[in-house]
């Protein structure tokens, strides 16, 4: 199946939850996340390199700096960072990822997280 590179980020956030599962939906959770982060390598270090370009270091309440750098949305650098990550978040990907039938999460995942996972699910 062909996945753009910021889908499968958004894909790859969904499992996080589902991570501690003890259970068949456990280990799907692990093998996809394992193949998601091997296929978004290069796009991780891209988008990090552009983070470090046009972001600006964090502060906490009290003004001192944190080790951590963000691009806001209200920043005149975000533009500059939309322009050029833009050039990378919808390349497509061919990648397999693993599926399980929808019965097999009876019991295992509430509604909302079935919801969040439906790309992983089939009938």
């Amino acid at each position: 199946m062909k996945y753009k590179n910021l889908e499968m980020e958004k894909m790859l956030e969904t499992l996080k939850p589902i991570l501690p599962h003890r259970d068949k939906i456990g280990y799907v959770a692990a093998r996809n996340t394992r193949i998601l982060k091997n296929t978004l390598t290069e796009y991780f270090a891209f988008k990090q390199s552009l983070i470090q370009k046009y972001g600006e270091v964090d502060k906490d309440e009290n003004g001192k700096e944190l080790h951590t750098i963000t691009v806001h949305p209200d920043s005149p650098n975000f533009k500059l960072f939309s322009e050029e990550f833009d050039t990378i978040k919808d390349i497509e990907h061919d990648v397999e990822l693993m599926t399980i039938p929808y019965e097999d999460v009876i019991g295992l995942l509430n509604g909302e997280e079935i919801l969040k996972l439906d790309w992983m699910f089939t009938e």
